[in-house]
C-alpha cells in the first residue's frame, strides 16, 4: 500500500515492481521479469514482480518503461 516499486542494491540491482497483471504476464513472457516469490505463494498481489537489472543503455529504457508502468498503475484514476 505504499510503493510501487524499489531497487535493490549492489550487486543485483534488480527490482520489484507491481504491474498491471497483464503486463506482468507479457513482461514475464518476454524475460524481463518473473513473479515475485511471495507472490507465487499467493501471499501479496499476482502483479508483484521481480524485474531483472538492465545489462546495458538500451535494457535501461525497457526497465524504465515497466517502472514508469508500475507508477502509472499505482496513481489512482
Amino acid at each position: 500500500d505504499r510503493e510501487f516499486a524499489h531497487l535493490h542494491p549492489a550487486p543485483d540491482y534488480s527490482l520489484h515492481a507491481m504491474l498491471p497483471l497483464e503486463l506482468a504476464q507479457a513482461a514475464a513472457d518476454a524475460g524481463w521479469a518473473e513473479p515475485h516469490p511471495v507472490a507465487r505463494r499467493g501471499l501479496i498481489p499476482p502483479t508483484a514482480v521481480m524485474l531483472y537489472a538492465p545489462r546495458d543503455t538500451s535494457e535501461v529504457g525497457v526497465i524504465e518503461t515497466l517502472v514508469r508502468a508500475s507508477h502509472a498503475f499505482a496513481r489512482p484514476s
